[in-house]
């Protein structure tokens, strides 16, 4: 039992870009710029004015077989409007910043990110995902970070 529990863990893969969990593999796409993606699974983006984002599989899909865990990191500028609901919704405490993959935080504009609702922090869970969202202050832009199944 004590081989297997040891062999378990030398298969879990390192961190996740000086983070704590799995790496997260980006897929053959690389970065992406459609939006339809991205508004089915979080109607609450509305109509993004524009989005730049990675998915991928967690950890490495050579050791562990079975279903996959999936993620998104998107930087999405939002209409304004949108932007404004989910400012007005309070914020969750105790979420921590963005761990996002370096080609999508490339991308994020610069200021403070604000945890916001609305997009999966109230709940946690948006059809089947697991979301986090943080508003850009003083921009429309949110930064989103998913993981699901």
């Amino acid at each position: 039992m004590a081989v297997l529990v040891l062999v378990g863990c030398s298969l879990v893969p390192g961190g996740n870009e000086g983070g704590e969990g799995p790496a997260k593999n980006v897929d053959e796409r690389g970065l992406r710029t459609d939006e339809e993606p991205l508004t089915r699974r979080f109607p609450g983006l509305g109509v993004p004015v524009s989005a730049r984002w990675q998915s991928g599989t967690l950890g490495d899909d050579r050791l562990v077989p079975g279903p996959s865990t999936f993620w998104i990191d998107a930087v999405v500028e939002l209409e304004p409007r949108v932007a404004d609901r989910l400012r007005s919704a309070a914020s969750p405490t105790g979420v921590g910043q963005p761990e996002l993959t370096p080609d999508v935080a490339g991308e994020a504009p610069d200021g403070q990110p604000e945890a916001v609702a609305g997009l999966g922090h109230g709940s946690g869970v948006a059809d089947g995902w697991t979301v986090e969202a943080w508003l850009v202050e003083g921009t429309d832009t949110v930064l989103l970070s998913a993981i699901g199944e």
